[in-house]
């Protein structure tokens, strides 16, 4: 895993698609006597071979029966999102989907108990609106009422053995078999094998009473992005930006509020709008112009700098040559990097 920062600037450039996945032809061979052999070939007698397309064609089986299970119970009316809860490092799928009337029931509750903790305590951060409530509950995965878990045998196997390959816990492994894994596969690839198939899902998806505002997308587990890496990138992956607004209206007011900010900094000499992205990179999740008030991450710091281009190069230098902390040394590194490949 990248360091904190890098691995936002990592993982950006991965959904964005201007990266290429890490360890193209080589291989992890997951081996009954509980070890994970790093192979550049590779015989069919060696292990059974998962290839990104089992992976994908898992998934999608898993995310059709999601489906099915929802309208089977009965709750197939004025559905409004579905989402693949996605976590790259303990390597895991969740489905969630939920529909207006279990949000309404969420946000009663909510409210309900908000108001009673509010007089009780006084504590103003209880002292919320309905309406604050509801947009802060609309796409809180975890308080629908609906989460999908029931996966396929051969789902669950991949992701037990990926488990192990992230965690780098060999001794976990309990496969019957040998099994051989694309590297590229802990590369965070588990975002773009979901992204896929939410793609592959578009007809399976009109099986449901969608809302207009119902948007499907991938979401981040809280420790491989969280919202501000679901926000910033993975929910405009095949979302059009305007149904993407009318389902999060919040959204479209933050992204107002960064152009604005972008346009501002545009005024500034380039010497200083250098200066102001290093100072928004150096100061982290509660500094000044953070990536983070603006619901996004420092990947979004790093494609303001490459967007500056090659003039900017010498004054990016003067910081690398300087006091920075490691995080912001280590995305400078990967500007000039980039700058250099253009």
């Amino acid at each position: 895993m990248y360091i904190t920062m890098s691995y936002d600037v990592q993982i950006g450039r991965l959904i964005s698609r201007t990266r290429e996945l890490e360890g193209k032809g080589t291989f992890l061979l997951c081996s009954t006597a509980q070890t994970i052999q790093e192979i550049t070939t590779f015989n069919p007698h060696e292990g059974i071979f998962v290839s990104r397309k089992d992976f994908e064609n898992a998934l999608y089986d898993f995310c059709k029966s999601a489906i099915s299970n929802y309208i089977e119970e009965g709750r197939n009316k004025d559905v409004y999102t579905f989402s693949i809860y996605t976590d790259s490092y303990n390597g895991s799928y969740i489905v969630y989907i939920n529909n207006r009337a279990s949000l309404e029931q969420t946000v009663a509750e909510c409210y309900d108990g908000y108001q009673e903790n509010y007089m009780r305590t006084g504590d103003e951060i209880y002292n919320q609106t309905k309406e604050q409530v509801y947009r802060s509950s609309k796409f809180s995965e975890g308080d629908y009422p609906f989460m999908f878990e029931d996966m396929p045998a051969c789902l669950e196997s991949y992701l037990e053995m990926y488990s192990c390959i992230s965690q780098e816990t060999p001794e976990y492994l309990s496969n019957k078999e040998n099994y051989i894994f694309e590297k590229t596969i802990i590369d965070s690839e588990l975002f773009l094998i979901a992204m896929d198939v939410i793609q592959r899902l578009h007809n399976d998806l009109k099986q449901l009473n969608q809302t207009e505002d119902f948007i499907a997308y991938v979401s981040a587990a809280d420790g491989v992005g969280g919202d501000y890496l679901t926000l910033s990138q993975l929910v405009r992956n095949g979302v059009p930006l305007d149904q993407l607004y009318k389902a999060m209206p919040d959204l479209k007011s933050k992204d107002q509020e960064f152009q604005f900010a972008v346009d501002a900094i545009h005024q500034l000499s380039l010497d200083q709008q250098v200066k102001h992205w290093v100072n928004v990179i150096e100061g982290g999740e509660f500094g000044e112009g953070s990536m983070k008030s603006f619901w996004r991450t420092d990947y979004e710091a790093y494609e303001q700098l490459v967007a500056l281009g090659a003039p900017a190069i010498p004054y990016i230098k003067e910081y690398l040559n300087g006091d920075l902390n490691n995080e912001g040394r280590n995305i400078l590194t990967l500007v000039l990097e980039t700058l250099g490949e253009q």
